[in-house]
């Protein structure tokens, strides 16, 4: 296991303690995400004669096909649809991030997913949760929003309540976990491939090394799509549930 880097500082008074391997690479997946998408749609024809357009048409039908699918497209998801590319483009770019490359010097970590911070993709699933019932408070109004968790009896409203926290934990502790996990695999197959005894066991350690890490990446990256399009999926899941008739 790492350990991570820490800044603390103070802020009228009170510490402030500043993740170091999570700014950055907050700071790299924007960087990254904003010049993927730049590169993708840097030349857009009526007809896809590319294989970047025709992978930027592929995520955004995707992404359409996510919202509309769960809310009315006319509705609410034609204003929601560049926030849906964006939010599965900065996570997919965030997953893959550590699979490239991992920094550590002195058993200390400076750079890895940032998906893989469990404060992140918490703060970023209560965001989002926010977000939907800001929509719903929107879509009902104050009186009748809050009555849909009362409308099935008030013995239910508690459990209805529990299921808010939950949903907020399941969307931040699927992301983080799948991420971390692939993660710690990834450094124990490269401490595996780095082997350097010289003996049958430490060439048959560095092989198996070598073919697992290079196996895991490539099912890394793969489960790392895929956890981002989970991701705004659940979003707009429980979108739907706040502006449906019934909650």
């Amino acid at each position: 296991m790492h350990e991570q880097t820490y800044l603390i500082t103070k802020l009228f008074g009170t510490d402030i303690t500043l993740n170091i391997p999570s700014a950055f690479a907050t700071i790299l997946t924007c960087i990254i995400t904003f010049l993927v998408a730049v590169y993708l749609t840097k030349k857009v024809d009526l007809r896809p004669n590319s294989k970047r357009q025709n992978l930027a048409e592929i995520v955004a039908d995707l992404v359409k096909k996510v919202i509309s699918e769960n809310v009315s497209w006319s509705k609410y998801g034609r204003g929601m649809w560049a926030m849906g590319l964006t939010l599965i483009s900065l996570i997919a770019v965030s997953n893959s991030i550590g699979v490239i490359v991992e920094i550590k010097y002195d058993n200390v970590l400076y750079l890895n997913s940032i998906t893989a911070d469990p404060t992140f993709t918490f703060t970023m699933a209560a965001t989002f949760i926010l977000f939907t019932h800001y929509y719903g408070l929107k879509h009902k109004g104050t009186k009748h929003y809050f009555g849909t968790y009362t409308s099935n009896g008030a013995m239910l409203t508690p459990f209805k309540i529990i299921e808010e926290f939950v949903n907020l934990l399941t969307l931040s502790l699927r992301l983080f976990g799948n991420i971390y996990a692939g993660e710690v695999l990834l450094g124990l197959l490269t401490g595996l491939a780095t082997v350097t005894a010289l003996s049958v066991t430490g060439v048959l350690s560095g092989f198996v090394g070598i073919v697992g890490l290079v196996i895991w990446k490539g099912f890394s990256f793969f489960i790392g799509f895929i956890q981002s399009y989970i991701f705004i999926s659940m979003v707009f899941i429980y979108l739907s549930h706040k502006v449906a008739d019934e909650h």
